[in-house]
């Protein structure tokens, strides 16, 4: 019994190290929206305009991309069919996936009229 109560406070200290030191790992892995779908603008490919059109996603008639910094199949994607509002939209071509309409990204400012 008293080993077990020698290790105990031994075990508890290592446990809140491991513990410290994960959540600052994790920490540094996530990156901020601009890191993962860094600047600038470009056209869209016609592979993601393709899988727009297939999902009849019609809100999309003017759209500029962005791609993932983490996943090369991924576009942050933002879309307007007036020039003033837009909406974002996250697109996965090869898996199928898409998510959206949703708000701007907080610091991925839409583009400048000048870029069109």
């Amino acid at each position: 019994m008293q080993i077990l109560n020698r290790l105990l406070p031994s075990s508890s200290c290592c446990l809140a190290i491991l513990l410290a030191l994960t959540s600052s790992a994790g920490a540094q892995s996530k990156s901020s929206p601009s890191e993962e779908y860094p600047g600038p603008w470009q056209e869209i490919t016609q592979v993601v305009r393709g899988f727009l059109s297939d999902r009849k996603v019609h809100a999309c008639s003017e759209a500029v991309g962005r791609q993932s910094s983490r996943n090369s199949d991924e576009y942050l994607l933002y879309c307007t069919q007036d020039e003033k509002h837009w909406t974002s939209w996250r697109v996965q071509p090869a898996t199928h996936k898409l998510r959206g309409p949703g708000k701007l990204i907080e610091g991925i400012p839409p583009p400048s009229a000048d870029y069109r």
